[in-house]
């Protein structure tokens, strides 16, 4: 495998389980994009937004998006947001197929509702919903490919396999 797969969705969408699996079955590095910045600032994302706030954090995942875009091989998880800002989507493109895993709102919601996330936790169902609609078109703009993850994650695992496989 020569490009990487860089999956992009909302918070809850099922990018690390996704992403785990196609590593497992293509034999390559799986990355986590926030546990790569958490593991490069030694510290995790809450106290990243606590002591950086939103704006410091984005710089954080801005580093990261031109750090991971040069690898060869791997699966890249991104955050919820990476791809909602136009400076990550050219790094993480360059050697990637960007692959959208678009899920329902309220099946995300249900998944991150009682998490520690600082988004989630700052703010109200109604304003993660918008925030949803609003990355929505972010990851249609930067996605190669889009596949609807609601049945099961191997299924959109095997699902990306399926359309990738002739051009990793």
């Amino acid at each position: 495998m020569k490009k990487n797969i860089v999956l992009c969705g909302f918070m809850g969408s099922g990018k690390s389980t996704v992403g785990k699996m196609l590593s497992k079955k293509l034999g390559c590095p799986y990355i986590d994009m926030d546990k790569y910045i958490e593991d490069v600032c030694q510290m995790t994302i809450p106290q990243i937004f606590e002591k950086y706030g939103e704006d410091g954090f984005r710089e954080f995942e801005h580093e990261a998006a031109q750090s991971l875009g040069k690898l060869n091989g791997a699966v890249i998880a991104t955050g919820g947001g990476a791809l909602t800002f136009e400076r990550n989507i050219a790094p993480l493109s360059q050697n990637s197929f960007i692959v959208y895993l678009n899920i329902d709102f309220d099946v995300c919601y249900d998944r991150i509702k009682a998490s520690d996330r600082p988004l989630v936790k700052s703010n109200s169902r109604d304003k993660l919903k918008e925030m949803y609609m609003t990355r929505d078109k972010a990851y249609r703009r930067a996605a190669a490919f889009i596949t609807v993850n609601t049945d099961s994650s191997q299924k959109a695992a095997d699902d990306i396999l399926d359309n990738l496989k002739d051009k990793l």
